[in-house]
């Protein structure tokens, strides 16, 4: 059996097959991992069971396979029909008889009674009659209920339902070993067979050139407390019923945990499984905190909730003692501000302070209403300013490019399989610890602004769309790192790269949003519309790009209503109605300003492709007519100069922004404009008109659309129905 999947990529269909055992080589794969990278992390039990495996006939491996990639703990058998597997009978007998699987017995009527249908409840109930009350029409919760609450007395009487199942008892070994592969256990559909096959498939990113797999934990105390905690975290993800937070924060409070990657989770846990006891068990919720090993946000909550109960003096000792030796910059920042509020009577914290006392304060018309940061990104280039939106992205992905072999190619913590795609020392948070010689060897080998810019080209030449955690690659990557670099004191840039690789964990993100350059000079905006809050690790990150050189504002916006706004109004022909594989095959484009069409400009597009016969009786754009026409990266600059620093507006805006954003990211270029819909706006200016399409607004309010369904002549038409809803709108 072949199993098929279809992939869309560019409108076209490809089909892809896997071969007919799949499952099975996928299964072998991860127990030749085990038995050659990880025995020393298994226990008698676990080997013995790969014992058990390795001495099945194929078939029976098929089976087996096939079994653990399913979800449910229950699996019916007649359901293991696979062609691949020629007598399923004879291979659940032959698992069984090993004593691999098992039926369900007794013990498990109540699973048993859950993972049936509703059908087959009110099957099942229905030769009970005489005895059980219950009604078809109920839902299958109270059908469950009712049925456990009959077969508890008399669970035998389901022996001949048990017969029909075996029991997927993954969970016992084969669940650790695939632990022991990815390092995290997930829930759903995310197996490690599915994480294969999506690999062979080409759907999911892989490292290339991984040649070995290796074992990611050095002891079996390390890799069972991790994997514990993860099936904890699992447990805490699933819980529906309240009183099972506390048996569950009792078992995670006394787990040990082996590891920074195991304390860290411990923490995690601890910290929201408090959040969630608070109010029902205090002692036990503020057990939970003292349980954390290490960790700013439970330090944090102590602080708070212990001021909150009157233990000031407790608090300013606890207090004074961060400061004296912070476990981060992120808890002494909070320590430091919650001394001065608490006890030097400072009336308002240093967040709120640094926003309040800005001098930056930008007038930005109030069109850009969620998209403020476009605003200000269009106020700074109307002033001839080269912007680029940043925030974290443009430092994830310099340090990454200029510490690329330290990472990934000679890091001492390797990664584990060609899954792996995040640093395992930055996961571990010791990368300067345990390379700092190569850090500093690095950096030094970049005495020149250009020298860095050489090394960041050369990287991102010879690693291309490789998977690595940090940050994505796109065609214009590079474009605002060599922006920053060539602009910027590179003192300030190794001391910030030499910051990161010393704390990642607390510099990776809280960046601000633009980068702004003006006559040569770099600075940053962190934008803040009216209501934003700065965030503690925006303080975080700011403070550092200030204590190494940057320049560093926040600009507070304040709304306006521009009168010299300019209105884009777009319309464009596709060769289909879906962004799927469809390209756009004409654009029309009218500027409006104080009421008047200040400009005009339209281009036929080649879309690469087809253009279906029922589109060109629709449009009467063939495809002898873009045979010669440009395609659209040759007119996405164009098209980009005049949509700059204006209102894109559309009738059913949607369409025509989504295509135009989809295929100027698939030329290279970010799309990002305020935008305007004259269907909405029709329907609050014009209210009870039958139809707000185009053509009937056209007639009905004798519109000039000389050609409909062609791109200037739409825009043109939308350009004056812009008008007369101005109009409207003015007259109120």
């Amino acid at each position: 059996m072949l199993d098929t999947v279809f992939i869309y990529s560019c409108g076209d269909i490809m089909k892809k097959e896997l071969p007919a055992k799949y499952y099975l080589a996928h299964f072998r794969e991860l127990i030749e991992f085990v038995t050659s990278k990880c025995m020393h992390l298994l226990e008698p039990k676990h080997s013995e069971f790969i014992s058990e495996i390795n001495q099945l006939d194929e078939q029976s491996q098929c089976m087996l396979a096939r079994v653990y990639s399913r979800k449910p703990y229950l699996v019916q058998a007649q359901s293991l029909n696979y062609e691949e597997i020629t007598s399923p009978h004879q291979a659940i007998y032959t698992l069984k008889k090993a004593g691999i699987l098992f039926e369900p017995n007794e013990q498990h009527y109540s699973q048993l009674l859950a993972h049936l249908t509703k059908p087959s409840l009110v099957e099942l109930l229905s030769n009970y009659s005489e005895q059980i009350s219950f009604k078809k029409s109920a839902a299958k919760g109270a059908l469950v209920d009712i049925a456990r609450e009959f077969f508890k007395a008399c669970p035998q009487e389901l022996a001949p339902l048990n017969s029909q199942y075996v029991i997927n008892n993954r969970s016992d070994y084969y669940e650790y070993f695939e632990f022991l592969f990815a390092g995290k256990l997930s829930s759903g559909d995310v197996n490690h067979q599915n994480r294969f096959v999506m690999r062979d498939l080409g759907l999911t990113a892989t490292r290339e050139g991984h040649s070995e797999s290796l074992s990611r934990f050095e002891t079996l105390d390390e890799a069972q407390s991790n994997y514990l905690l993860n099936r904890y975290r699992l447990a805490l993800k699933n819980i529906t019923d309240e009183s099972d937070y506390v048996a569950l924060a009792s078992q995670v409070l006394v787990q040990a945990a082996h590891g920074a990657i195991a304390v860290a989770l411990k923490n995690r846990l601890l910290v929201r499984l408090y959040r969630q006891l608070k109010t029902v068990d205090n002692e036990l919720a503020f057990s939970l905190l003292e349980g954390c090993v290490d960790d700013s946000e439970a330090q944090e909550i102590q602080i708070r909730e212990q001021y909150r109960l009157g233990n000031k003096e407790w608090v300013k000792a606890r207090l004074e003692a961060i400061i004296e030796n912070p476990l981060t910059d992120d808890l002494l920042y909070f320590a430091d501000d919650f001394l001065m509020r608490k006890f030097n009577k400072k009336t308002r914290s240093r967040l709120s302070a640094m926003l309040a006392d800005t001098q930056c304060v930008l007038e930005i018309d109030e069109m850009y209403r969620g998209e403020v940061e476009q605003g200000v990104n269009d106020y700074y280039t109307r002033q001839g300013m080269a912007v680029f939106n940043t925030e974290n992205t443009l430092w994830q992905s310099l340090f990454g490019l200029v510490f690329w072999h330290e990472l990934f190619v000679e890091s001492p913590y390797p990664p584990c399989n060609e899954f792996d795609i995040y640093p395992q020392v930055l996961r571990l948070g010791n990368f300067y610890e345990a390379q700092q010689t190569q850090i500093n060897e690095r950096l030094a080998q970049c005495q020149t602004p250009q020298a860095l810019l050489n090394l960041v080209c050369k990287n991102a030449a010879q690693y291309f769309d490789q998977p690595n955690g940090l940050f994505r690659w796109r065609s214009n990557l590079l474009e605002p790192l060599e922006a920053l670099i060539l602009n910027s004191s590179l003192e300030a840039l190794i001391a910030h790269l030499t910051a990161m690789s010393k704390h990642y964990l607390q510099l990776k993100d809280g960046y601000p949003d633009l980068m702004v350059i003006n006559n040569g000079q770099v600075h940053f905006e962190e934008v803040k519309a009216p209501g934003d809050k700065l965030r503690r690790n925006q303080l975080t990150t700011i403070d550092n790009l200030k204590n190494v050189g940057f320049e560093v504002h926040i600009a507070a916006v304040k709304w306006f209503v521009d009168p010299n706004r300019i209105y884009s109004v777009v319309d464009i022909e596709t060769t289909g109605g879906l962004k799927g594989g469809n390209r756009i095959t004409e654009i029309g484009l009218v500027k409006v300003q104080h009421g008047k069409v200040i400009d005009t400009w339209t281009s036929l597009v080649n879309p690469e492709r087809h253009i279906p016969g029922f589109i060109t009786s629709l449009t009467g754009i063939s495809d002898s007519m873009v045979y010669n026409a440009p395609v659209f990266a040759e007119v996405v600059k164009p098209l980009i100069d005049k949509l700059a620093g204006s209102i894109f507006v559309a009738h059913n805006v949607n369409f025509d922004y989504g295509f135009i954003k989809k295929e100027c990211e698939m030329a290279g270029h970010f799309f990002k404009m305020p935008k305007m819909c004259t269907v909405v706006e029709s329907r609050k200016a014009f209210k009870g008109l039958k139809s707000y399409s185009l053509g009937n607004l056209s007639s009905h309010f004798n519109l000039n659309l000389t050609s409909h369904h062609r791109a200037l002549a739409d825009a043109t038409a939308t350009a004056e129905l812009l008008l007369l809803i101005q109009q409207s709108q003015s007259s109120e």
